[in-house]
């Protein structure tokens, strides 16, 4: 059976931001969607719960005979397709498919544009479905891996007859055990053949699956090398290694345009005058490469930069999560060291003589691990005197197993040893946190982290 026969979906996992998104394409494509999750709430709840989404305990083994289950998508999370779920399924004969290869079946059929990169995607492609859903709502198909876009009721829709599907594309791989059992991985953005791709950043990421650094510079080459005949590379001009690595690739057929700072950029920031409404340079960037990108379509610049200067952004990334006549509270999705340094560096050109309690919740043994040294330096040298830096222990991903020996605490010592005169603590809890802040005083109050960290403004 092809994809698109299979009336009845199931999605292992659903709750995730990609898969939630994916299950917004399907229903409008006419299929019905079951999911499975486990029970913590999750930021795509509101939209499931919009469109009427049943989620089941993904600890259950579901009669898929007796559901009428054509075809089951799952996730690398939750074992990928070593899940009890999905390995029933497989024995029931019923179709399985990862999330990426769903992503590829809507993609595939339309002008893709992908948007990849180590930081700023998740804010960039949001960028892009905002500006064209205003300026070709009737011809955007969209797959952002987000929880919500403010100001838009949805983070996945598939128009059938639209002319463009803009999608995240993610590095990561569909099995994170692939190795282990002695086969290739495989990046999620392998099944995506785009007509345009923007990457915003190249850096190191995802130890427990890329050897180095090397090994992720030739992952992305790959899949540039998968952007059609005639089509687009849009690439952040500023970094080093992304425009050394483009200018091998040996496409003639492809043109590829550069937005940054640097004199020599097709798209330079100081010849653009933007009145954003989330804050910090890096915002400016991201919003370059979304003008960089649509204006290649044929849109008016001036109406792509009209459109970005009403963009809100998205839940978790700078997200206003509360003011009052003392205090800000925010929230943001950064994981990696380059986007800690980002946020800490909004932070101070926004509320640089204020104090800020900044807390922060490293998301797997595994990247704390392999660039500790850089969390290190992300955490202490843009902070201020004044500043406090809060840690929570480390959330660990379903897809890796515990690692007592890689915890906060040590990166507290490590911090406190590089760099004596930063303040920093580790609360371990989300609720020793937020009892910290109570008892606190400060300016502004910010979470940071992709795992649940951000669930400490409700206690507050």
């Amino acid at each position: 059976m092809e994809f698109f026969e299979a009336k009845n979906f199931y999605l292992v996992g659903v709750k995730g931001v990609a898969m939630a998104s994916i299950a917004q394409c399907l229903l409008d494509a006419g299929k019905t969607v079951v999911g499975s999750d486990i029970a913590e709430d999750f930021v795509t709840a509101p939209v499931l719960a919009r469109r009427g989404v049943q989620i089941e305990d993904i600890n259950s083994v579901p009669d898929f005979a007796g559901k009428k289950i054509d075809a089951v998508v799952y996730t690398a999370a939750h074992q990928g397709v070593d899940n009890p779920q999905v390995a029933a399924a497989i024995t029931a004969g019923i179709p399985v498919y990862t999330q990426a290869q769903a992503l590829g079946e809507f993609f595939n059929q339309k002008q893709g544009i992908a948007v990849c990169g180590v930081g700023g995607k998740s804010t960039v492609s949001a960028m892009i479905t905002f500006v064209l859903d205003k300026l070709a709502q009737e011809e955007l198909s969209f797959s952002v891996g987000v929880g919500e876009i403010i100001g838009m009721s949805k983070t996945g829709q598939w128009q059938e007859n639209g002319k463009y599907f803009v999608a995240e594309a993610d590095e990561y791989v569909v099995d994170p055990n692939a190795k282990a059992k002695g086969l290739e991985i495989t990046p999620r953005f392998s099944f995506l053949e785009p007509f345009a791709t923007i990457c915003t950043n190249l850096k190191y990421d995802h130890p427990d699956v890329y050897k180095n650094f090397e090994a992720t510079k030739q992952t992305f080459a790959k899949f540039f090398s998968q952007i059609k005949n005639g089509g687009l590379l849009v690439i952040n001009g500023d970094n080093a290694d992304l425009v050394t690595l483009t200018s091998q690739l040996g496409r003639e057929d492809l043109k590829i345009i550069t937005f940054g700072e640097k004199e020599d950029c097709d798209f330079r920031l100081a010849d653009f005058h933007f009145e954003l409404l989330v804050p910090g340079k890096f915002n400016l960037i991201n919003a370059l490469a979304a003008l960089a990108c649509i204006a290649q379509l044929g849109f008016k610049p001036s109406e792509i930069i009209a459109a970005l200067n009403e963009f809100r952004s998205t839940k978790r990334r700078f997200e206003l999560v509360k003011k009052d006549e003392q205090h800000w509270h925010f929230d943001d999705y950064a994981h990696h060291p380059s986007e800690i340094l980002a946020v800490i560096d909004t932070l101070n050109e926004n509320f640089g003589e204020q104090k800020k309690l900044i807390s922060f919740q490293p998301h797997t043994f595994s990247r704390t691990r392999e660039l500790f040294d850089d969390f290190v330096d992300a955490l202490a040298t843009h902070t201020k005197n004044i500043d406090e830096i809060l840690l929570i222990d480390i959330f660990p991903s379903a897809r890796e197993a515990f690692d007592a020996e890689m915890n906060c605490d040590k990166l507290v010592a490590a911090v406190k040893n590089k760099y004596p005169n930063c303040q920093i603590k580790n609360l371990k809890t989300i609720s020793g946190l937020a009892d910290y802040v109570k008892k606190s005083d400060y300016g502004v109050f910010i979470t940071i982290g992709a795992g649940d960290i951000y669930h400490a403004h409700e206690l507050l």
